[in-house]
């Protein structure tokens, strides 16, 4: 695992055998999304009210993690991560990273992007068909969830996964007299399973 050089070595040996040992991951899971926005309003009112893309992902693995002030390993617990995009209708910010709240031992994040580029819906109904990109970068250590100090690069073992939705699969919903169209996930749907993988 080469993305693990990252770490300090007393951290690396004695977590890589217990990484090592969890040979399968748990799918996370989105148990809600919501979309809200005014896709068809002219580029002169773009900015008012913002689109916005809400959701919520359940990561039921657990790590080992490092004690804080000692060597001693112990177990997360799983976790749940709220996360929230807002931007201008006539101007998605596609493939433009959004935080999460953290875990203690973690940072999530999401980006979002048209499934289909090729097609204008895609482009102007970003509430309505896109593709969630989600990262977790596990740290190892509830003292090391922090990105390195003045660099912005983050240490420890990165996941991702992605999930795409439509209105005409996993999404429903209506436009208001307004303009105003909300959409969340079909209950059949809940809760969308996204394969994660670990970046090396």
């Amino acid at each position: 695992m080469t993305c693990l050089r990252r770490l300090s070595i007393p951290l690396l040996t004695l977590l890589l055998p217990a990484i090592k040992a969890q040979t399968s991951l748990q799918l996370w899971e989105i148990t809600r999304l919501t979309t809200s926005g005014m896709p068809y309003r002219s580029e002169s009112a773009c900015h008012d009210p913002l689109n916005t893309i809400a959701v919520e992902i359940h990561d039921p693995n657990t790590y080992p993690i490092l004690t804080p002030g000692s060597l001693n390993l112990t177990t997360s617990e799983t976790q749940t991560t709220q996360c929230i995009a807002k931007f201008p209708y006539c101007s998605p910010l596609y493939n433009q990273p959004f935080n999460c709240t953290d875990a203690s031992h973690g940072r999530w994040s999401f980006t979002f992007f048209p499934t289909d580029e090729r097609t204008d819906t895609a482009f102007w109904n970003p509430g309505q068909n896109f593709t969630l990109s989600i990262r977790f970068v596990f740290s190892g250590s509830e003292s090391e969830s922090e990105s390195e100090s003045g660099s912005g690069v983050e240490k420890g073992v990165l996941y991702t996964g992605q999930a795409s939705f439509s209105v005409w699969e996993n999404l429903r919903g209506l436009c208001s007299a307004g303009g105003v169209c909300s959409f969340s996930l079909r209950e059949e749907a809940v809760p969308v399973l996204v394969r994660q993988r670990e970046v090396v």
